[in-house]
């Protein structure tokens, strides 16, 4: 069936590519050592060329991939290589973007698949640092753009705050959250108008946090979070889906629909969530294909206490059309292989995991984002 990627990222605009470069989309390592001795031993970059070369009429190696890839017409070779993804629907994150990256409108012209929106937070937050003196102005100033976005047709809210802080949320100390703005503004003045503020932090990013879920309610909108691994910069053993309680159990956000992004390790503990908070749902996205055999496990793990329900189909996949192939053939793959199981030891009939398939591949998502 066509799938519903909830979560995912911007294509590279064609370019040639080194061999660093395209190893650089199968890792969130950045250290060139990783990418020039070790990534190549990894079992997800072996599959990859093996999947890749029937694809280009070539040999499995990297050489001849990269050198075949060239030879085509971009434009038709990524629409060729996106529809054998089966993807119907693309919920495209844009602040992950680069100067490389196609824009919205570059991506609808190219796919014929319909394409929404996510916002992600921090770039929008950033953006709106030097028109705000004070931080209530500044979250007022968020609070707006993310009316604005949605309006505008987002589907939804990201969070990288797993990335910039500790995910173990905490209630704002304002008089560290006005500390921690004021030298965020000081900082921006002395980089000069051209770079652009980075926030990080507990106090400011969870300030951010608190008022976007409130937003999120108000839209009517779910919140996506990223945990677990996904990012180089992040401290992974304060990334854990766990320390998001406040959100599961306050009352203000008793309406909010909350997203857990790929998860892994901490896989468990979102189906856990799952399990018993209605709000929550979740992804694993990235843990699937970077992982590889580990992630088909980590589907095992999660479809005996994830309700099958709350469990979305994701790539996670940015820059390459490969990125989206590898992924979808391989969560496809795991979601097969944890419901056959599941079948096999009489847990569930073959038509009720086969509607189970549906749901996470497309109708969760169409149901929760309300496409």
């Amino acid at each position: 069936m066509r799938a519903v990627d909830h979560h995912c990222h911007p294509l590279r605009r064609a370019a040639a590519l080194e061999p660093d470069d395209f190893r650089a989309c199968f890792t969130e390592a950045t250290d060139p050592r990783i990418l020039s001795e070790h990534l190549p031993n990894t079992p997800i970059y072996r599959l990859l060329l093996r999947r890749l070369a029937p694809v280009f009429g070539c040999q499995p190696t990297e050489a001849a991939i990269l050198t075949a890839r060239r030879m085509l017409e971009p434009a038709r070779y990524i629409r060729e290589l996106m529809a054998q993804t089966g993807t119907g629907m693309m919920l495209l994150d844009m602040g992950f973007a680069g100067s490389d990256t196609m824009t919205l409108d570059e991506h609808r012209r190219l796919l014929s698949v319909p394409q929404r929106e996510i916002v992600r937070l921090e770039t929008l937050a950033e953006g709106l640092v030097d028109r705000c003196r004070r931080p209530e102005d500044w979250l007022d100033e968020v609070r707006a753009g993310l009316r604005s976005a949605v309006k505008g047709g987002a589907v939804a809210v990201k969070t990288i705050v797993a990335y910039r802080a500790s995910l173990r949320l905490r209630w704002p100390d304002h008089r560290l959250v006005r500390e921690d703005y004021a030298a965020l503004r000081q900082a921006r003045r002395g980089a000069g108008r051209s770079a652009r503020p980075r926030l990080a932090g507990d106090p400011l990013c969870h300030a951010l946090v608190f008022a976007t879920a409130e937003e999120c309610v108000n839209l009517g909108v779910p919140m996506q979070f990223h945990c677990g691994i996904g990012d180089a910069d992040e401290d992974l053993a304060e990334s854990s889906p766990l320390g998001l309680r406040p959100l599961f159990t306050h009352e203000r956000f008793a309406d909010l629909r909350l997203v857990l992004l790929h998860c892994y390790p901490y896989h468990r503990e979102a189906a856990y969530l799952c399990s018993v908070h209605a709000g929550a749902y979740m992804d694993l996205s990235l843990a699937v294909w970077m992982a590889a055999a580990d992630g088909t496990r980590a589907m095992h793990e999660v479809v005996g206490l994830c309700p099958w329900t709350k469990l979305l189909y994701a790539t996670d996949a940015s820059r390459l059309p490969e990125v989206y192939l590898v992924g979808a053939e391989l969560y496809r793959y795991a979601l097969a292989e944890a419901f056959g199981d599941l079948v096999e030891r009489q847990f569930l009939t073959l038509d009720e995991a086969l509607d189970a398939g549906r749901r996470v591949l497309a109708e969760n998502a169409r149901s929760l984002y309300r496409l």
